[in-house]
């Protein structure tokens, strides 16, 4: 039996309703069953298309009732009328009445057949079965390629065409059954008919979003010619993208778009619109890259479950959100429970958020549920055939000639996937390799990276004793750090856990330090001494946020003390990460709508100048701050317990202040700012 696709599976799953005598889904009409009555030829050769036509006389065929055959399979049913062996091909013509408009519709024949057969409907050719491929033409003579899975009829095998093959009224089916051999021992032919409406069965979805282009994907359930009609007047979709041949599988570029833009589109075909035109269906294009843009990402970790627990969290972010618009999301592995099969992502993915694909672009990483745990590095994984990822650089940073890493993007952000479940995780193997000089490519202001193991955690996994995820602490953390990463988010662990400021901890959670702590508060704006904060003159080892997501469909516990988290929570929920300008918000939202962690990374353009020595002590100047906010200058001798100086609201971008401590070895200062 050839592998069926989901719609394929749900039709086959129709005719055998059918068989029991049961109820077909009210949108599917039976034109015949597998019973069906054909007139047969199986004494002649005939090479004449005259055969075919719909004006051939054939009533001097015998006649009979499906399944016609020659076989001892008593597994093969029904069978009705006998066969004679002996013959290289066999002919067969019934009519059916098509009283519906064919437009946009499919007529889908599920058979038994042994061993190949070609249809015809109006004597023009619509479909081959395990047969030699066209151009060959086909003659008496011509032998089946190959004999049914298993080597009988015992399986059914379904295909679909479009209704536009046949016309309103009478129309003639016709098909010739082809042996493997001359001396084939049986004979088998069946063929059941209906008609539906083509439809929309995954999609549509939103890939590769960039500032001039996008890839929107879809899947129908009949092979067809793909059209997206899009513009930026939902009344006025006249701009159009197609693609003739004929796929179930439906990918198509759109290009020379306008930065920053909202478009309305609609999928379909020549005939007309399948889904979209509505005010629902739209992308926004990304800003030219480097713009300044408030930008809001949603980020899910581990949501595959296909279950309420997913669904809670889903809609507590479609509440939260609103009407502000996604302008992209990130799923960081594990999307698919259990083996990441395509019809686990059609419910796990494409059927529970169907809403933010066809509007927000998708960005995931590959999970150990993606792969069934394997850790093969190919690209037969389902999850690559269902996403469409950059590998060529075209979305920014340098290509990586593979879909398994890559890097994109938006804004005045860079963001950087790795694979930590198949992808070598040594430092000098490729990933790596091209890790660091797609970092040493960027000037982006921020710099953001996900993949699914993550390097600090405590929960459903150990971080300590776990292969992947200390291979990526140790080896991929000093690339990222050294590159001044601000935000490493992963999943794994069905928790939500969120570190405080780190730098250099790239060893067993006992060995963590004072000095590997850049800031241990919450990093929260209302907290006392306000959010985390970097220097951009120098992005090098200014610490970094690790977060553990992984809590988007499941929550499993564990003992959640890793000593790097400032919070650690077996809750469900999701991140909603805000970037603007030189400020990041991320708050941990959980599934009952509660904030129940927040932190801020602030970025400023600060410069301490030298400190002067005076009696009593050091002046310092400070340079680039913020104007009219507050600002904390604070000290410290260990990188801890930082102590403040002096607090600023100033109108200028400066201010002088002092500091009376002279008996210290050493004195590190730095500037925190409220926003």
């Amino acid at each position: 039996m050839h592998l069926l696709s989901l719609w394929q599976s749900r039709v086959l799953a129709g005719f055998l309703l059918l068989i029991l005598q049961s109820t077909l889904p009210a949108q599917t009409t039976v034109i015949f069953g597998i019973t069906n009555t054909w007139r047969y030829q199986q004494t002649s050769n005939l090479n004449s298309p005259s055969w075919q036509a719909p004006v051939f006389n054939d009533s001097s065929w015998p006649s009979g009732p499906g399944l016609l055959y020659s076989e001892t399979n008593a597994a093969i049913s029904p069978r009705n009328t006998p066969l004679t062996l002996g013959r290289t091909t066999y002919y067969f013509r019934t009519h059916f009445t098509l009283t519906n408009g064919v437009v946009n519709a499919v007529l889908t024949f599920s058979n038994r057949i042994d061993d190949g057969a070609v249809f015809y409907i109006n004597g023009n050719e619509v479909q081959r079965v395990r047969m030699p491929l066209a151009p060959t033409n086909i003659l008496y003579d011509t032998l089946a390629t190959t004999t049914p899975s298993g080597g009988d009829a015992t399986a059914w095998e379904v295909f679909g065409i479009s209704a536009t093959n046949a016309i309103i009224g009478d129309n003639v089916l016709a098909a010739e059954v082809h042996q493997t051999s001359s001396n084939s021992t049986d004979i088998v032919f069946g063929s059941a008919l209906s008609f539906a409406p083509l439809s929309v069965t995954r999609g549509p979805y939103l890939q590769c979003g960039l500032s001039t282009n996008v890839i929107v994907r879809w899947r129908t359930d009949l092979a067809t010619e793909s059209v997206v009609r899009f513009g930026t007047n939902l009344a006025d979709l006249s701009n159009t993208v197609s693609d003739p041949s004929t796929t179930t599988e439906h990918e198509l570029t759109l290009n020379g778009l306008s930065a920053d833009t909202i478009y309305f589109y609609s999928i379909g075909t020549a005939s007309g619109a399948l889904a979209g035109g509505d005010t629902n269906t739209f992308f926004l294009t990304a800003p030219v890259p480097g713009t300044v843009k408030p930008t809001r990402l949603w980020v899910v970790g581990d949501a595959g479950t296909g279950d309420t627990n997913q669904m809670n969290v889903r809609d507590a972010y479609y509440n939260f959100t609103g009407t502000r618009h996604t302008d992209l999301w990130l799923m960081l592995g594990d999307n698919a429970y259990d083996t990441g099969t395509d019809t686990e992502f059609q419910e796990a993915v494409f059927e529970m958020y169907s809403k933010m694909l066809s509007k927000s672009v998708l960005w995931p990483t590959l999970g150990n549920h993606e792969t069934a745990q394997a850790t093969n590095f190919v690209n037969t994984y389902p999850y690559f055939n269902i996403f469409t990822l950059p590998t060529n650089g075209v979305a920014g940073g340098i290509a990586s000639g593979t879909e398994h890493y890559y890097s994109f993007d938006y804004a005045n952000i860079h963001f950087v996937c790795l694979d930590s479940m198949t992808a070598s995780r040594a430092t000098n193997a490729a990933m790596a390799t091209w890790l660091r000089t797609d970092l040493d490519s960027t000037t982006n202001r921020w710099l953001i990276a996900f993949w699914h193991h993550p390097p600090y955690t405590k929960g459903s996994h150990n971080s300590d004793t776990e292969t992947e995820l200390k291979e990526m602490r140790q080896n991929y953390l000093p690339i990222l750090e050294a590159a001044g990463v601000d935000l490493i988010l992963s999943g794994h662990s069905h928790s939500y856990e969120r570190s405080v400021l780190l730098d250099g901890h790239y060893d067993v959670s006992t060995t963590l330090t004072n000095r590997m702590v850049l800031n241990a508060t919450s990093g929260a704006e209302t907290n006392a001494t306000g959010p985390y904060t970097k220097w951009t003159g120098e992005q090098s080892n200014q610490g970094a946020v690790y977060v553990v997501a992984g809590s988007s469909g499941k929550i499993s516990g564990g003992a959640l003390n890793h000593p790097a988290m400032f919070i650690s929570l077996n809750q469900l929920g999701s991140m909603v990460i805000d970037v603007d300008g030189d400020k990041l918000t991320a708050k941990f939202l959980r599934d009952n709508g509660n904030t129940n962690d927040q932190f801020t990374i602030v970025k400023r353009d600060v410069q301490i100048l030298s400190p002067q020595f005076v009696t009593n002590g050091f002046r310092l100047s400070v340079t680039n701050i913020a104007a009219g906010k507050t600002n904390l200058l604070q000290a410290s001798t260990t990188l801890s317990n930082w102590v403040s100086i002096s607090t600023n609201v100033v109108g200028s971008n400066s201010f002088t202040t002092f500091d009376a401590t002279t008996n210290a070895d050493a004195r590190f200062y730095r500037v925190l700012r409220f926003p």
